[in-house]
């Protein structure tokens, strides 16, 4: 247990400069130079000799945010001109985003006329486990032991919007990220979660193992994981002053919003200095915070560049290093702070520092964070028979109404990446067929003509009437929308059907849904999954059958007497691949 900031003495720290008796320097000095005269200048001849021919060059990726600071402790390292088989040790330093890094290191990535990684310094140890289960990552990867600098995670929002919310008050926990329905703070509050993005930050990553951990198990939990991740809005890095600054923008007019987002405690503090007379209202989560570790990993197997990365290891364990990093607004390795300002209000906070997630749990919390985040694709169904328009519940409205608001409040719900077409079906509706294309599939947010593809399908919903005296073919039209969608199936989407229906399937010659299920099983090759949803409004006896297809096919049915259900229905939708 740690509070807030402190600092030591050090001849490179701001505001710490000692005095020192002269004249007991300079005797130490003369006798000091006396003594090793002679082995100094051979050495420095050798070295300025070697130095200026062939190098031994070592290449080390450094995290964006360390990246300065490391390239100061490079230059230092440098100026002693260390001999590593005769030759001059140098080092230059890359500074990249980690999660780029790692991919370079494992050889899937390369970027043009940059040389290889021998030395890594990402901003956590979570992506050194997650590129060591990489295949090249586990062979060429060799931990040092060695870390660079520590920075605890923070819960952090504009000052000025902090100040008009209860909620956010002196003490705040991980579950202010969450929805209302997750402990989160009050719906009203519009509180709109920033996100550094955790397939890239490690930040981010750390918040989502975090928030999963608030949450637990069991289908509530996997439909608030899903709410909270629907409700993230992605944003690159918040580890320097100008990302935090934009942070703050989307707080003063004309948006007007009240953004929190995950920093490091580095981060804040650079931010902070640059803006002295308005700090961000950041706070460390009451129920722990995890901390960017900065380690230090060799990543070469050529035998000189690696003693030469060693002998660049041996600087960053020495204090010029701790030095560097906390003038920069890090902790030292040993989690020893600077000083900061009492008004950034962080020396007054109590801290509680939690271990990092194990390499398991990080890998199984970017699989369950993919999975919902993955973009859909989906070819929605719309039944307009005879049948729906017939009340949903004695005396209630039709089921064609209830459908019709039941798919606008499902649309609003759908990210502008998703992928979406609209079909209606009811009996000869295109000559012979049951079905008809109103919207070809594509993205909601691309146009089609003057307007979105999400605003054409919400007018065409909008003006759907029953077709008196028609029947639906149900499964003949599930069956065509199904080949449709596997002929032009996505990998990388999430692909579906979804059915709107009164769950009648009176057409005669229609197939049964038996032979529905047979079909769809011979059509389907291993690799691909289309998911069948089903939504049917008001009774039908056709409900146990399409509980049957949906199963077989990885999707899900719901009997909806309400609209106002079809939030629900969806985040437990998309939550049930979470299960397993």
């Amino acid at each position: 247990m740690s509070a807030g900031h402190g600092g030591h003495g050090s001849p490179a720290r701001r505001g710490h400069r000692r005095g020192v008796r002269t004249g007991l320097l300079v005797t130490a000095a003369i006798v000091l130079a006396a003594a090793v005269m002679t082995t100094l200048s051979s050495q420095a001849i050798l070295a300025s000799t070697t130095c200026g021919r062939h190098p031994v060059l070592v290449n080390v990726a450094a995290s964006d945010d360390i990246g300065p600071a490391i390239q100061q402790v490079a230059r230092y390292f440098n100026r002693q001109h260390r001999l590593v088989g005769g030759r001059c040790a140098e080092v230059q330093i890359t500074q990249d985003q980690p999660a780029a890094a790692a991919a370079m290191v494992d050889g899937k990535q390369s970027l043009h006329g940059m040389p290889a990684i021998d030395g890594w310094i990402p901003d956590s140890s979570l992506w050194i486990e997650l590129a060591r289960s990489l295949p090249v990552g586990a062979q060429i990867i060799q931990p040092t032991g060695i870390n660079v600098a520590r920075s605890p995670l923070m819960i952090a929002m504009p000052h000025s919007v902090a100040a008009r919310l209860p909620a956010f008050g002196s003490s705040i926990g991980w579950n202010f990220l969450l929805p209302e329905s997750a402990g989160g703070p009050p719906a009203a509050d519009g509180v709109q979660v920033q996100l550094p993005d955790p397939t890239q930050s490690a930040a981010g990553l750390a918040a989502v193992i975090e928030e999963e951990r608030v949450l637990g198990t069991g289908v509530s939990a996997r439909e608030n994981f899903t709410r909270f991740v629907f409700g993230a809005r992605l944003t690159a890095q918040s580890d320097n002053p100008a990302a935090l600054s934009s942070l703050v923008s989307l707080a003063r007019p004309p948006i007007g919003a009240s953004p929190v987002t995950v920093a490091s405690e580095q981060s804040v503090v650079q931010y902070d200095l640059a803006h002295p007379g308005q700090p961000l209202a950041a706070r460390y989560p009451s129920d722990g915070s995890p901390e960017l570790d900065y380690p230090y990993v060799l990543t070469t197997t050529n035998p000189l560049r690696l003693k030469a990365a060693k002998e660049f290891g041996k600087i960053l364990a020495q204090r010029y290093t701790a030095d560097t990093v906390r003038f920069a607004g890090f902790r030292s390795a040993r989690g020893v702070p600077d000083d900061t300002p009492g008004s950034f209000g962080l020396a007054s906070q109590q801290l509680r520092v939690t271990e990092l997630a194990n390499p398991g749990l990080a890998q199984t919390t970017l699989q369950a964070w993919g999975r919902v985040r993955i973009g859909f694709r989906l070819l929605a169904l719309l039944d307009i028979s005879g049948s729906m328009a017939q009340p949903a519940v004695p005396a209630g409205p039709t089921r064609e109404q209830e459908m019709t608001a039941a798919a606008g409040e499902g649309l609003a719900l759908f990210p502008d990446n998703t992928r979406m077409g609209l079909w209606e079906f009811a009996s000869k509706l295109d000559g012979a067929k049951p079905y008809k294309e109103l919207v070809p599939t594509g993205p909601l947010s691309a146009e089609v003509g003057l307007i979105s593809r999400r605003q054409q399908i919400q007018q065409i919903n909008q003006t759907l009437q029953p077709k008196p005296g028609t029947t639906a073919s149900m499964n003949d039209t599930i069956l065509a929308a199904y080949k449709y969608v596997l002929a032009t199936y996505q990998p990388n989407r999430a692909n579906s059907v979804l059915i709107m229906t009164g769950g009648a399937d009176d057409a005669l010659g229609d197939i049964s849904p038996g032979k529905l299920l047979k079909k769809i099983r011979a059509l389907t090759p291993p690799n691909r999954r289309i998911a069948l949803l089903f939504n049917i409004f008001g009774q039908s006896s056709h409900f146990a059958a399409a509980k049957r297809l949906a199963k077989a096919t990885g999707g899900a049915a719901f009997q909806i007497t309400d609209p106002a259900e079809i939030n629900k229905i969806f985040f437990a939708d998309v939550g049930r691949d979470l299960a397993g």
